[in-house]
């Protein structure tokens, strides 16, 4: 079958910047995990999300899923490190991410088309390495939540229709270039192939003044998922504030 266009470009794209994202690699002793920044945060998950590991963060939206991932990537680019967004949803506001501390010259921000084709350049980012952490985002673009409880849609077409074994074959690449791969969907999709597993809910709203405008957000992420290893964490939960600029 021959490689779609999109995994083409991503190939071209990753022998082209070779030099440069091996420079954008940190030291061995800091390659135990990704942290968030946020000290309460990072305990609960043992240090960060796990370098060479998948990880998952699941909740619908302004569950405070997408703040906790711009702490994620501004924390990784302020360290010297190199990050990776897969975007088949073209939902990455490099605006937004700027101001909650993003560098975004240390960002590629990736574009597929399709799941498939966002799969594929997934692995061969991977397979390339340099990367401290690759971000797929599967929770956009998707049709809206239905059902009884908003809280907890059902999973988009694009998650329901990842088998195990994709998740599997990913999870392998991810230990083999030491890179943390964390998903993002709007309910969990990987299964038993992610070593850590956090589900994210609204805990409420701030308004000030008149008329009332919004100030913040308070989200509460939960550890649902936790496998021993590099940045293990501990069951648990933990409720923060988030700023409409995505600072907590």
């Amino acid at each position: 079958m021959p490689t779609p266009p999109s995994a083409r470009a991503v190939e071209t794209l990753l022998r082209d910047l070779g030099p440069q994202l091996r420079r954008g690699e940190i030291p061995e002793d800091r390659l135990e995990s990704c942290p968030t920044g946020l000290p309460a945060l990072d305990r609960l998950l043992g240090g960060g999300f796990p370098r060479g590991r998948l990880s998952e963060i699941a909740g619908p939206i302004s569950s405070g899923r997408t703040s906790l991932t711009r702490m994620l990537l501004a924390h990784t680019t302020r360290s010297g490190a190199v990050v990776a967004v897969v975007d088949p949803g073209d939902a990455f506001d490099p605006v937004s991410a700027k101001q909650a501390g993003v560098d975004l010259g240390r960002v590629l921000w990736v574009r597929p088309p399709r799941l498939r084709a966002a799969l594929r350049s997934t692995e061969r980012l991977l397979q390339a390495g340099g990367f401290a952490l690759i971000l797929l985002d599967l929770a956009r673009g998707s049709p809206g939540a239905s059902g009884p409880s908003p809280a907890h849609p059902p999973a988009s077409p694009d998650e329901r229709d990842v088998p195990l074994a994709s998740w599997l074959r990913l999870a392998r690449a991810a230990a083999a270039s030491r890179t943390a791969l964390v998903v993002l969907a709007t309910r969990r999709c990987t299964g038993t192939a992610a070593q850590l597993a956090i589900e994210t809910e609204p805990a409420g709203s701030r308004f000030t003044g008149v008329p009332a405008l919004l100030e913040g957000l308070t989200a509460r992420a939960t550890v649902v998922r936790s496998r021993g290893g590099p940045g293990a964490a501990s069951r648990g939960r933990l409720t923060w504030s988030v700023t409409p600029s995505g600072r907590p």
